[in-house]
């Protein structure tokens, strides 16, 4: 087993505002941003929520995510839960093996960031290595999984909207592999929907090897297209928005 890495040096993590005026953390030693600096929350709502089509699910949402990082993400998906009458409730689970501190979240406003402040610092507090936090009405749940990827059991979880959100495959190439597809292909809904600002050619031919479905959609901003894929082809084609890959470009 991994050793769980907790981040708990402010220098070496810092707020990064972004060109959308929202806020991301910089990793200085690695020299990576957590979230697009071009707009961190532009990136978080168009890969993400949109990308996954969660926006339009009525009911329950049941979110799956690899790389919690500084919760833009978490935070924009309570905040379109809580704006939409159609949904009563929001399963949000997230892994992240070096998850970081409370203080690091302090710029995220409203309820998903005093959720997220709680769930890392009951991390920090030893608690862990999961822990699940609740809205005072117990819409909202989130779980955080500060364990390596590969040792988190989600039976009986299937998730609407997978967000795959680790660092990029030079900072984290485990997160990239056919195999970290198929656990994640493992926790999704048959009609769920994974998104990823990627769109490299090796992360596609690691979906199909997968045994998932892949298409290419718009990306936010500058960035020309992200990745989405499907245990579905029919979800993906669909969705006008997307544009469905052939499996024999990527896979021999």
């Amino acid at each position: 087993m991994r050793r769980v890495r907790v981040i708990d040096e402010l220098e070496q993590v810092v707020p990064f505002e972004t060109d959308d005026g929202s806020m991301t953390l910089h990793d200085r030693e690695r020299n990576v941003h957590y979230r697009s600096y071009h707009g961190a929350v532009t990136e978080s709502r168009h890969v993400f929520l949109e990308g996954t089509a969660l926006l339009e699910r009525r009911g329950e949402w049941r979110v799956a995510e690899l790389g919690f990082g500084a919760a833009v993400n978490f935070a924009q998906t309570v905040e379109a839960f809580r704006a939409d009458d159609g949904v009563n409730r929001l399963v949000y689970r997230s892994v992240d093996w070096r998850p970081v501190t409370p203080g690091h979240l302090e710029f995220h406003n409203g309820e998903g960031g005093e959720l997220a402040r709680q769930a890392v610092a009951a991390v920090h507090a030893g608690q862990g290595p999961v822990v699940e936090v609740q809205s005072d009405d117990g819409a909202v749940s989130l779980a955080l999984y500060a364990m390596p990827w590969e040792e988190v059991d989600w039976s009986g979880f299937s998730a609407h909207s997978f967000y795959q959100d680790p660092f990029s495959k030079r900072v984290n190439p485990e997160g990239w592999t056919a195999q970290s597809f198929v656990r994640a292909k493992a926790a999704m809904d048959g009609t769920g929907r994974l998104a990823t600002y990627s769109a490299a050619t090796s992360v596609k031919r690691a979906m199909f090897e997968a045994g998932l479905w892949v298409a290419s959609a718009p990306g936010p901003g500058r960035k020309r297209e992200i990745t989405v894929a499907s245990p579905s082809r029919e979800v993906l084609e669909g969705d006008e928005r997307l544009e469905v890959l052939g499996r024999e470009k990527y896979v021999g």
